[in-house]
């Protein structure tokens, strides 16, 4: 046996006394504080940190992303990625940086390092947003409130768990917003509100404190500088946008325009920027040109808003709303209390607030501007992706947080109660039919209650979708996960929800945990299920691929699934139109992944040309693997020799 260290032993009970005495001099309700503070923190570890190697990346953000990143480790070049051995403009490289980061410790397979940047930046993100809005605030209830509404939405949990760009993006554009209102309202000089007389050694202190904060104001700038550097490696200028919403709504309102240009110093974090930004940019103008300039700033960023790209999701300007009430829920049935808060006194208040320092009366206004504008902004972009308001929603957790901080002293309509009762009882209910729901489409003909639904509303069925056709028809393993999803929302998540509605003294709590635990079974069971149908296919094909000779060649047409390249390791040519197939046929054997609805054609071609046998093919999900070979050429397949097979036969 080993020797016990008296010194380690002295320190952990001098320690441990310390805590107890510390835990012993609170008050009741600091200490339900932070009981209430640690139990959301172990929630948010699971919720983001545990369960991410349960499903593979899904396609084509996470295997773009990840691919990149193995193949910049791979080559060395760290200014800019490449992806199939292509230059990859369309995003700045933290995080590229990052993943690679996690890589060198859990390797290039390990799908923990490729969404630990995001489960750090959405656990960062919670943290910033809690402590800044208690900081700026002075009130720690508002700030546990902001963060755990934050942590506990649909949208958030599946953004801070995918091996994207957007999790670092939400972290710095948060970092840099709640510092630029810190700048905007430093708080009171010396004396504080209702404090007309002090004593000469309080009033001294404080006017060091305020000498000592002035004097590194003036330096302000370059951590603004550094924010926005480190911003734009996330994601670009996008990253910029809730500051500057905040910075313009104030000058509108706000008389002396030169205390403000003072205090945030534009030009000099503005140069920083650039200085920072300089060698990153100098290094890819030295190895790449101008390319990455066109494509990042005019075809990812002008053209994707005005031009639109072919992956948006809806062209209609209330998308939004929809993914609100689903991404948000269910603390979207509170933001109704929250603006109606917020806007109560008018615009006098709202100029007051403006023209002061304190930065608790600034906030609301500053938060319902920035939630408002940048949702108001995207909505009109040609191109619309569901995560595209995810940076949005820290401001949406401080305006829901200030009303749950309130409670029960703020009162929620029955009207609202009911509507988010109703609301949530439709999403228990379409968790439970969804297993038999897609049991019930894998066949070609309905039967049962999917039948009755079929001659009520006259859908014809299979759908002309070949594609989505394919994928309801898998015989993909369902789990038990949707119904205890279902049946948890009918018996504790509504039920909670009614209680923080009627002002229950531990509403709050019991919404927040039982909504973890929905959320939990959601990316435990749920997202597992959707992988299995989207991606499991594409999954088995890269595994053939993998497993081919080096010799053979690969080629995709028609489509874009990056797992594919991540899985197999093998490079291959991207192809558009079948037409091109016969052309491609260069090795004596060749894989081709293609879409189902492509196989006809790029056979059509083939014989055609006449250059090439099918020697396999294998077909699931809505896709489809051909094993071409070339003939009529010396020491080549004889095609009155070559029996076809199904591949992987």
């Amino acid at each position: 046996m080993g020797c016990v260290d008296p010194l380690a032993t002295l320190q952990t009970a001098e320690v441990s006394k310390r805590m107890t005495t510390w835990w012993q001099s609170l008050s009741e309700a600091q200490r339900r504080f932070w009981q209430a503070g640690l139990v959301v923190a172990l929630a948010c570890l699971w919720l983001y940190g545990a369960g991410n190697a349960r499903y593979g990346l899904f396609d084509v953000d996470e295997g773009v992303f990840t691919q990149a990143t193995v193949e910049m480790r791979q080559s060395g070049e760290f200014s800019m990625p490449t992806y199939n051995g292509e230059p990859r403009y369309h995003k700045p490289p933290l995080i590229y940086w990052a993943q690679s980061a996690a890589m060198s410790a859990l390797g290039n397979d390990s799908l923990y390092a490729a969404r630990l940047p995001s489960v750090l930046g959405a656990l960062g993100t919670i943290l910033v947003l809690g402590w800044g809005v208690a900081y700026l605030t002075g009130s720690r209830r508002w700030g546990l409130m902001a963060a755990g509404v934050m942590a506990l939405n649909l949208s958030f949990v599946v953004v801070g768990r995918a091996a994207t760009a957007d999790g670092l993006l939400n972290f710095f554009s948060v970092l840099l917003a709640l510092w630029t209102v810190h700048m905007l309202f430093p708080g009171s000089r010396v004396l504080d509100r209702g404090e007309a007389k002090m004593d000469a050694a309080l009033l001294t202190a404080r006017i060091r404190k305020v000498a000592a904060r002035a004097t590194a104001s003036r330096y302000q700038w370059l951590l603004t500088g550094g924010l926005a550097a480190v911003g734009f490696l996330a994601k670009g200028p996008v990253a910029w946008v809730p500051a500057a919403l905040m910075v313009l709504f104030v000058l509108a309102f706000r008389k002396d325009r030169a205390l403000t240009w003072t205090q945030l110093a534009p030009l000099k974090a503005g140069g920083f920027t650039l200085l920072l930004l300089l060698p990153w940019v100098l290094l890819l103008l030295y190895q790449f040109g101008a390319g990455f300039f066109y494509d990042f700033f005019i075809q990812q960023n002008l053209h994707r808003y005005a031009g639109g790209l072919t992956n948006t999701q809806s062209d209609s300007v209330f998308y939004y709303v929809a993914i609100l009430l689903v991404g948000f829920f269910p603390w979207v049935f509170l933001l109704p209390k929250a603006v109606g808060l917020t806007l109560k006194g008018g615009i006098r208040r709202v100029r007051s607030a403006m023209n002061g320092e304190d930065p608790a009366r600034a906030l609301p206004y500053l938060a319902l501007v920035w939630a408002v504008g940048y949702i108001v902004f995207f909505s009109f972009s040609q191109t619309k992706l569901a995560h595209y308001i995810v940076p949005a929603y820290p401001a949406l957790a401080i305006l829901v947080g200030a009303v749950l901080a309130q409670r029960p002293l703020i009162k929620i309509s029955t009207f609202t109660a009911l509507l988010g009762a109703i609301f949530g009882l439709v999403l228990a209910l379409l968790m439970l039919v969804l297993n038999p729901l897609l049991l019930g489409l894998r066949h070609e003909v309905l039967t049962g209650w999917l039948g009755w639904l079929q001659a009520v509303f006259g859908f014809e069925w299979p759908p002309h979708d070949a594609a989505a056709a394919a994928v309801l028809a898998l015989p993909v393993h369902l789990d038990a996960a949707p119904v205890f999803i279902g049946v948890l929302m009918v018996g504790a998540v509504v039920p909670a929800w009614m209680l923080l509605a009627r002002g229950v003294r531990g509403g709050i709590f019991s919404l927040m945990m039982a909504w973890t635990l929905t959320l939990g079974l959601i990316s435990w069971g749920v997202v597992p299920t959707v992988w299995r149908y989207t991606q499991a296919p594409l999954a088995e094909f890269a595994q053939i691929i993998k497993e081919a000779p080096e010799t053979t060649a690969i080629v995709h047409v028609g489509m874009h699934k990056p797992s594919v390249l991540y899985l197999s390791g093998r490079p291959f040519t991207k192809l558009d139109k079948p037409l091109q197939v016969p052309d491609n046929i260069t090795s004596a054997e060749t894989l081709i992944l293609t879409e189902e609805d492509k196989v006809m054609p790029i056979l059509t071609e083939l014989g055609l040309r006449g250059n090439a046998h099918v020697l396999g093919q294998r077909c699931g999900g809505g896709f489809c693997l051909l094993t071409v070979a070339r003939v009529g050429l010396p020491g080549e397949v004889d095609v009155n020799s070559v029996t076809p097979k199904v591949l992987g036969d």
